[in-house]
């Protein structure tokens, strides 16, 4: 045999002095790296809220039309002045000639104050009766004002409803109006129907008598 042909045996054994090549590929190994910490304290995800939704999802969170029609109206109260509120700020613009205690209302206040004098107004008080209400409220005469414009606006702060017109003493209804007392002697008031100006009815004028007449 041939000393340099060599049998498989011989070409891996220790003695061998060829190299043993590896057919198989090696991937390296990489050691991972150390993470960098977050920023700040660690905290916790919230539990006590909605998830996230996509805005064009459908959602049970609609908007309620009924306080966006409530917010509108309101903004329109808020807009539309009261129809008294231009006498009402020419009310307030005279104060200072009712009394020198009122010379020296901020002219900031004035609008403030005009709005609380407009609702009297629209409760069917007059100019005068508001001008009185106040008169009536200032302090006594050599008692000084320090704060003009927070008495009227203390002053004014309620606006009382008009009193009912006073009904006329002892008003007689439809029914019984033309009639007359009788001044005859009866045990209880005697009410009749005089044809002209007699004072005493008929069941006390004695027979063959002329009626008794009022003076003239």
């Amino acid at each position: 045999m041939n000393g340099a042909s060599r049998s498989p045996v011989d070409a891996g054994s220790p003695n061998s002095s060829s190299p043993i090549l590896c057919t198989d590929p090696v991937t390296p190994q990489v050691t991972p790296s150390t993470p960098t910490p977050a920023v700040g304290q660690p905290t916790t995800p919230p539990t006590d809220r909605h998830p996230d939704k996509d805005p064009g999802e459908d959602t049970s969170n609609l908007p309620d039309e009924t306080a966006d029609a409530a917010d509108t109206d309101t903004d329109a109260d808020a807009d539309a002045e009261p129809s008294s509120l231009e006498d009402a700020r020419a009310l307030i613009g005279v104060l200072h000639l009712l009394s020198p205690a009122l010379r020296h209302i901020p002219p900031g206040m004035r609008d403030e104050l005009a709005h609380l004098a407009a609702r009297w107004l629209d409760a069917g008080h007059t100019s005068t009766d508001v001008h009185e209400h106040i008169l009536r409220g200032l302090p006594g005469a050599g008692t000084p004002v320090h704060r003009p414009g927070g008495l009227v606006r203390y002053l004014l702060r309620d606006a009382p409803p008009l009193a009912p017109p006073p009904r006329p003493a002892h008003q007689l209804s439809t029914r019984l109006q033309g009639t007359r007392e009788c001044t005859g002697h009866h045990t209880q008031p005697m009410l009749f129907r005089p044809l002209t100006d007699e004072t005493l009815c008929p069941a006390c004028v004695p027979p063959g008598r002329e009626p008794v007449h009022g003076p003239s």
